[in-house]
């Protein structure tokens, strides 16, 4: 796949996507964070956990040359605490900027290694990255939807 990217439209499309997600999270109420719609599923806070710890993820790639979903944090206080999830995803946020404004538009182009989908170029991966949180982002409506409290719409 080839996608040109450069540094600065990702991370206004980041900041977007990013700032709707925490908009959602000021919008639920403190006990709906633990609302889950099956006994089988996660709940709403997990699912928020889940979303920064996979970011987390991401960031390490920079710094090992891999991508890997082994060793999250799964800080599991943090799926029952809206300002513990909070500062999370501002302390990764902050190290993704510094991360991306410290690359050359050349260095989007090295590849990480990452077995499940063939070696992609940063530029690639970042968009992965925000990907996985646009999909969860309609996972989180359709948890507000059933646990009945009204949110932010992001489309």
């Amino acid at each position: 796949m080839i996608l040109v990217m450069t540094k600065k439209p990702f991370l206004e499309d980041w900041k977007y996507t990013r700032e709707n997600t925490l908009k959602f999270i000021e919008s639920i109420p403190a006990k709906k964070l633990t609302f889950s719609p099956d006994k089988d599923w996660g709940s709403l806070g997990r699912q928020l956990r889940h979303i920064a710890d996979v970011q987390e993820c991401y960031l390490r790639a920079f710094y090992t040359g891999e991508v890997s979903f082994e060793n999250k944090r799964k800080d599991y206080s943090m799926e029952k605490d809206k300002g513990k999830i909070l500062k999370y995803m501002a302390e990764l946020d902050q190290q993704l900027k510094e991360k991306v404004s410290s690359l050359s538009e050349k260095d989007l182009l090295k590849k990480v290694k990452w077995k499940e989908v063939g070696n992609p170029s940063i530029a690639v991966m970042l968009m992965y990255m925000k990907e996985h949180e646009i999909y969860h982002q309609g996972i989180l409506q359709v948890y507000a939807s059933l646990a009945g409290f009204p949110t932010l719409r992001f489309f």
